[in-house]
């Protein structure tokens, strides 16, 4: 008895060149999806780095600043008769002309309670500087204090960024690192309504029956971007009350000018 033997074929040259190209569209697609998942995770952690620094150099910058007009001699100047016109030297706060510079004052351990003193860094301030660093410019947060007969001028002063870290100069300290953190905007605005142009203003007037005194609730913007990624920005607001108002001034424009320490 004869049996049929089944001729066994394999696959045809036309249909193993779909197969092989049907898998290299199908790989292909798998790791188009893989970089795209890849890419998409690296800028989240850049971009939530970038957020981390940006809110760590705020915070600092806003606990140091929410103790502005901080007077350990402040109970003398409550309950006072009208006639009484003295002012807490540490009432002033100053606000550059483009709101990126801030000055102010508060009393500090080891000082002369009631009295500013230079020596012991109670006249602070906190800018946005565009510094020269590794060849580019970069927008760098600085901070600075008070020492010995020197105080912070917003305009005085630029750390050495040839070096890190950056050597202080005149007060003047980094607080974001130029290295790897663009600050593009820094600005400090006292949102309380304005009177007679100062904002916060709630009494004008003169002489010993009326006195101006401000209020302030501070606004602090923060922008910046990584170097290294330079097109995402991120921008973070915070609001800073400052509870040491500026009271019994002899005028409005005391309470918005410099601090001057001894």
């Amino acid at each position: 008895m004869m049996v049929a033997v089944r001729k066994q074929a394999g696959f045809s040259l036309v249909e193993l060149m779909v197969a092989l190209v049907a898998g290299m569209i199908v790989v292909g697609a798998v790791l188009a999806f893989a970089l795209s998942s890849i890419r998409a995770s690296s800028e989240y952690v850049r971009t939530t780095r970038l957020t981390q620094e940006l809110r760590t150099s705020l915070e600092t910058a806003t606990d140091d600043l929410r103790r502005a007009g901080f007077d350990e001699q402040s109970l003398r100047y409550v309950a006072r008769p009208p006639s009484f016109t003295e002012t807490s030297p540490f009432s002033r706060v100053f606000i550059s002309t483009n709101a990126s510079c801030v000055i102010y004052a508060y009393d500090r351990k080891d000082g002369t309670d009631g009295t500013l003193d230079l020596s012991n860094g109670e006249v602070r301030g906190i800018r946005r500087a565009v510094r020269s660093v590794n060849g580019r410019n970069v927008g760098v947060l600085e901070m600075a204090e008070s020492s010995g007969t020197t105080q912070p001028d917003c305009t005085g002063g630029s750390p050495d960024y040839s070096t890190f870290p950056a050597t202080c100069t005149a007060g003047w300290c980094p607080l974001s690192d130029p290295r790897l953190i663009d600050i593009t905007a820094f600005q400090v605005v006292n949102d309380r309504p304005a009177t007679s142009g100062v904002p916060g203003l709630i009494a004008t007037g003169s002489g010993p029956a009326v006195l101006p005194m401000q209020l302030r609730k501070l606004q602090v913007t923060m922008s910046g971007s990584l170097i290294s990624m330079p097109t995402v920005i991120r921008t973070i607001t915070t609001d800073v009350r400052v509870r040491a108002d500026c009271v019994r001034a002899a005028a409005a424009t005391n309470c918005i000018a410099v601090p001057n320490g001894t």
